[in-house]
Formats: C-alpha cells, sequence, structure tokens
C-alpha cells in the first residue's frame, strides 16, 4: 500500500489541531468564570493558546510572519480577557 502525502491534508491537520486547542481554551475559561478561580488564569490561557496557534500557523502551515502573528493574536482574545476582567469586578 502506498501512501502519498498531499500538502492539503497537512493544512488539514493543522486547521484540526489549532480547533482543538480553541476548544481547549474556551472550556477553559468557562470553567475559571463558573468556579470563581483567579483572573490571571484566564489571561494566561489566551497568551498561550496565541503562541500555540502562532507557533503551527509560521511553522506547520508556512505562513509569513506578521500574517501568523495578526491571525494568532486577534482581536477577539483581547475581548474576552477584557469582559472577563469586567466580570470580575463587577462581582
Amino acid at each position: 500500500m502506498i501512501i502519498l502525502y498531499v500538502k492539503g491534508d497537512d493544512i488539514l491537520l493543522s486547521n484540526i489541531v489549532i480547533l482543538i486547542i480553541t476548544i481547549a481554551t474556551i472550556i477553559y475559561i468557562i470553567y475559571n468564570i463558573l468556579f470563581n478561580k483567579i483572573f490571571i488564569n484566564v489571561f494566561l490561557a489566551i497568551i498561550v493558546q496565541s503562541i500555540l496557534l502562532f507557533i503551527i500557523r509560521y511553522f506547520w502551515q508556512d505562513k509569513r510572519f506578521w500574517d501568523a502573528f495578526i491571525q494568532s493574536f486577534d482581536f477577539i482574545s483581547i475581548v474576552i480577557v477584557i469582559i472577563y476582567g469586567i466580570f470580575k469586578i463587577r462581582k
């Protein structure tokens, strides 16, 4: 049996890994909100997720440095941290 290496499959696998990392981060953020964990946990989770996504996009998907950086450290991550911070301050 011959297995051919296809570039599209590699991109698909990297996108699946990105999706799994993102879902795990969202679950961790929800866990922290529900059980009133400290704010730094959410901040660190988003930073670690962004770094992992950057590494995958830059090294695995061969995107340019700036494109990988912009797509990994996105506006939604910053908004989640701000909303969580406001939520914790109001409580």
